[in-house]
């Protein structure tokens, strides 16, 4: 480095020396202090640049930011290696202090006034080691610093891609994530929370591909994935898991532990049928294994109660998804009902009675006409006799 005109040649003081009055060694002392002045190592204590980003991410900025430099500059080099190690140095600008003039001028990145470095429309090869040098302004000292910046790419919005839409209860499941970043880092969530791996569960395929082994219905849920690097991530829609069961556990809660149920004649029975399953059963009655059913939906009325009710009464659960179906049988006794005075009788319709009463007259008339016709007859047959016995009695006298 050449001294600038201002300074003083070195060479000029030691010819001077003699005239000054002062030793010889004196002026070597100078000399040798202002030289090791002049060529002290370029590190400046304090001197640091700092990032205003952690990473830097594409298509966006980032400013390398000049910390601890309180001196009034000559000029700012900034420079681009590989690595801190790399000793190649590519230099990228220089600026002028005084001249708020950068050169060259006319590319991307920018150099501050306060040293700093600006990179806007960050590409992938801006990841890298920069370097800054300061010239102070007695030529005397140049201050460096460096930081590593990682530059990192956009993420596309992931798409999760499963390989059965109809899933069923102990099958297996492939969650796949889609996503346009090759080698991009993947995580999953379940309900908004990080995926828990559980002994049924793997992943391959640095995360990309989820295996869920005999699912079970508590796995039903909100599944995402998330691509994601040191700056940026983007996850994906939300993909909602059903899990198919049943049915199973089938119950008729009126019926008691012996599976009868005895209903008063002309009470109301309202019987219901209830099963695990998802989604939910569709239900049938059938009755005395009738092969039609008597009626569908999960409840049933009897309503009023008559002794052709009785029987056995079968509920069949049956899951359209799943293909699997359960029944549940029941018997029903419909007793009489018992008189106020405690003697056990039927308790018969208006039309019995109707029918009953009809009969015990028809059946009283018939007797007075048969009663009517033995007199009538007994009475009539006394008279015609009587003559008819004194015609046939032999005659005396003859």
């Amino acid at each position: 480095m050449v001294p600038h005109s201002g300074q003083p040649r070195l060479w000029e003081r030691s010819s001077e020396a003699p005239h000054s009055g002062g030793s010889s060694w004196k002026w070597l002392l100078i000399t040798a202090s202002v030289l090791s002045c002049w060529i002290q190592p370029t590190s400046a204590q304090g001197v640091t640049i700092v990032p205003n980003l952690p990473y830097g991410r594409v298509g966006g900025s980032i400013v390398l930011e000049l910390l601890g430099y309180t001196d009034t500059p000559i000029w700012y080099v900034w420079y681009k290696k590989s690595s801190a190690e790399d000793p190649k140095e590519n230099k990228i600008t220089l600026y002028y202090y005084n001249r708020r003039r950068q050169i060259p001028d006319r590319i991307r990145q920018r150099v501050l006034h306060n040293g700093s470095l600006l990179i806007p429309d960050l590409i992938l090869d801006d990841a890298g080691y920069y370097l800054v040098k300061i010239l102070r302004k007695d030529y005397l000292e140049q201050s460096k610093a460096g930081v590593y910046v990682t530059v990192t790419e956009k993420l596309a919005k992931p798409e999760i891609v499963v390989n059965n839409s109809n899933i069923i209860e102990n099958e297996s499941l492939i969650f796949t994530c889609v996503t346009e970043n090759m080698g991009a880092n993947i995580r999953w969530f379940f309900n908004d929370q990080n995926l828990s791996l559980n002994e049924r569960m793997n992943t391959l395929e640095n995360n990309q591909i989820l295996i869920i082994k005999g699912l079970k219905r508590e796995d039903a849920g909100s599944y995402q994935c998330e691509a994601w690097n040191p700056a940026i991530a983007n996850r994906s829609d939300a993909f909602t898991l059903t899990v198919n069961y049943g049915p199973e556990n089938i119950r008729i809660p009126q019926s008691p532990e012996s599976g009868d149920i005895e209903v008063q004649f002309n009470d109301s029975l309202t019987l219901e049928c209830l099963a695990l399953s998802y989604p939910p059963a569709q239900y049938e009655w059938h009755v005395n294994e009738s092969s039609s059913p008597v009626h569908s939906g999960s409840s049933y009325t009897l309503m009023p109660a008559s002794l052709e009710h009785s029987g056995k009464y079968t509920c069949w659960a049956r899951n359209r998804v799943t293909k699997l179906s359960v029944s549940k049988d029941i018997t029903i006794k419909v007793a009489a009902s018992k008189s106020p005075g405690g003697s056990n009788g039927a308790t018969l319709s208006g039309g019995a009675i109707t029918g009953i009463v009809i009969g015990v007259l028809a059946g009283v008339a018939l007797l007075g006409a048969l009663i009517y016709v033995l007199i009538t007859k007994n009475t009539g047959g006394g008279k015609k006799d009587h003559p008819q016995e004194r015609q046939s009695a032999p005659r005396r006298g003859k």
